[in-house]
């Protein structure tokens, strides 16, 4: 034992160690532009859990006695606070100043209207949650054609007639998966860019819309969106769920290295353009909204050309720790994003909702307008 304690305490020293410089790296990945480097934005999809992981050595560091290693681990996220303020935020909800001018926003990536996890039961219980849940603007992605039976699950005339008299106000086309169901006036509107070329290009693939909701003489303008996803196929997504020891780890890795990987740097780059789009077709439309399936995390190269754009993050200024939106194959990532800017909106609370019918959790947000 005298032989062995110190070289197990110098291989954890050592793994703690790497710890932290992982976790530093992966604070900063999101300020390398995908189009150059493909690993640093990947490394920003685990901070989450590299910072609970450094959390948890450091504490441990430190109730064993060695506190040069827990003040590394307590110097490492100190240093990363920058961008762990946004993935792990500490803050609470707010009160309104006025409660007659709040308004509830629900955004939700709906796979359709189907039942991942209950596909047996009667009825659709996404369409009667959202039916029944009091928001006053429903932004839907994945949702082509609410009267199409064959693309909801259990769809009923009485089912749609029931979603319909609570949001009597509904917008978009069946040529997109954006939707915006309200319970005020609503309609879609069209933006141009700046060079018409790039501008007919993105009329014909853009993964966001832009709406304009009346909310009682306040005109909202409301982007709702659903950015190019890693297109992963169900067994490409099930490699992390799959390791289970040496031999599963390294067929993993190499699945990882050969199939997923350029998977990834291509959304990176296909959704770090279409950000760049979105912020220059807005750039002059204040206040605004922003949300819906953004397939990035907080921290990454295009949730910070977001926060560039004037844009801050409901979820970050309201609550506190992590959370993840996206919930199958141990991808439990923060996928789904709620921006906004404008002195005239204040954000007062955001909430992830219990639904598990779709792979991606609703989030709702309540603001209040400040006018």
């Amino acid at each position: 034992m005298i032989i062995v304690s110190p070289i197990i305490r110098l291989i954890l020293k050592i793994a703690s160690i790497i710890l932290f410089v992982v976790t530093f790296l992966a604070s900063f990945g999101g300020l390398c532009n995908p189009e150059y480097l493909t690993f640093p934005s990947v490394l920003v999809l685990a901070l989450p859990y590299l910072a609970i992981a450094t959390f948890v050595t450091g504490l441990a560091w430190l109730i064993s006695g060695r506190f040069v290693m827990a003040a590394l681990a307590a110097g490492t996220l100190i240093a990363c606070w920058g961008t762990l303020k946004d993935v792990t935020p500490i803050a609470f909800s707010r009160s309104p100043h006025n409660e007659k001018n709040t308004f509830r926003l629900i955004t939700f990536n709906c796979l359709h209207f189907a039942d991942t996890t209950q596909s047996e039961r009667p009825g659709n219980r996404a369409i009667k949650y959202l039916a029944e849940s009091g928001a006053d603007i429903i932004c839907l992605q994945e949702m082509h054609n609410l009267e199409d039976p064959s693309e909801i699950h259990h769809w009923s005339r009485e089912l749609i007639d029931s979603l319909y008299a609570a949001y009597p106000y509904r917008a978009g086309t069946t040529g997109s998966d954006l939707k915006v169901l309200s319970r005020f006036p609503v309609e879609m509107k069209e933006v141009k860019c700046d060079d018409p070329a790039d501008d007919d290009y993105w009329r014909r693939r853009r993964r966001w819309q832009l709406f304009e909701v009346d909310i009682n003489g306040f005109r909202l303008p409301i982007v709702n969106f659903h950015m190019d996803s890693y297109d992963l196929s169900d067994t490409e997504r099930g490699v992390v769920s799959d390791i289970r020891g040496v031999r599963t780890a390294k067929r993993s890795y190499s699945e990882f290295r050969h199939d997923i990987f350029p998977k990834l740097g291509a959304a990176f780059r296909s959704r770090a353009k279409g950000v760049e789009e979105l912020a220059s077709a807005t750039a002059k439309i204040n206040p605004l909204i922003a949300c819906g399936d953004f397939n990035d995390v907080p921290g990454s190269w295009s949730y910070r050309l977001m926060r560039d754009a004037g844009f801050n993050d409901a979820y970050a200024e309201t609550n506190f720790g992590p959370v993840n939106t996206f919930n199958q194959f141990l991808l439990l990532f923060h996928i789904d994003q709620i921006f906004y800017r404008g002195a005239q909106l204040r954000a007062l609370d955001v909430r992830r909702l219990k639904l598990d019918t779709s792979d991606h959790y609703p989030m709702e947000a309540t603001f209040e307008i400040t006018r």
